[in-house]
């Protein structure tokens, strides 16, 4: 499914998500991803929300950004007392919602000139 083209306005953004991966930049990829607010892009070990740790998300937790979003899979997933323990921890919080929600989310906030990182656990 194309979302947007690839950037705009100098912004990177995710240009298609569909069951071959997500385009991000130019890169494609097939397992979970960060996207910092300065627009780079990385894998993430996380393969599954069942196995996002409290160490995972106090790492999210100290980047820098004013959104923190969490796609969860196919499926919107909820953080459990550690989890949210954290965010509160670190005065964050975070959306946590579908990997394809978050990717469509994160273009908005993005062209909207807000800082978003997102951590997109694939598949979507």
């Amino acid at each position: 499914m194309e979302l947007e083209t690839e950037s705009s306005d100098g912004k990177t953004i995710v240009a298609s998500c569909g069951p071959r991966g997500v385009v991000v930049g130019g890169k494609t990829f097939t397992q979970s991803f960060l996207i910092a607010p300065d627009g780079t892009a990385e894998d993430w070990e996380v393969q599954q929300f069942s196995a996002l740790s409290p160490a995972h998300l106090e790492r999210l937790c100290l980047m820098d950004s004013d959104v923190l979003m969490i796609g969860t899979g196919v499926n919107q997933c909820l953080p459990d007392t550690a989890l949210s323990r954290i965010l509160a921890d670190h005065g964050r919080s975070a959306e946590f919602m579908s990997s394809r929600s978050a990717c469509t989310t994160f273009n908005i906030l993005t062209l909207d000139h807000r800082r978003v990182l997102a951590a997109i656990i694939l598949p979507l």
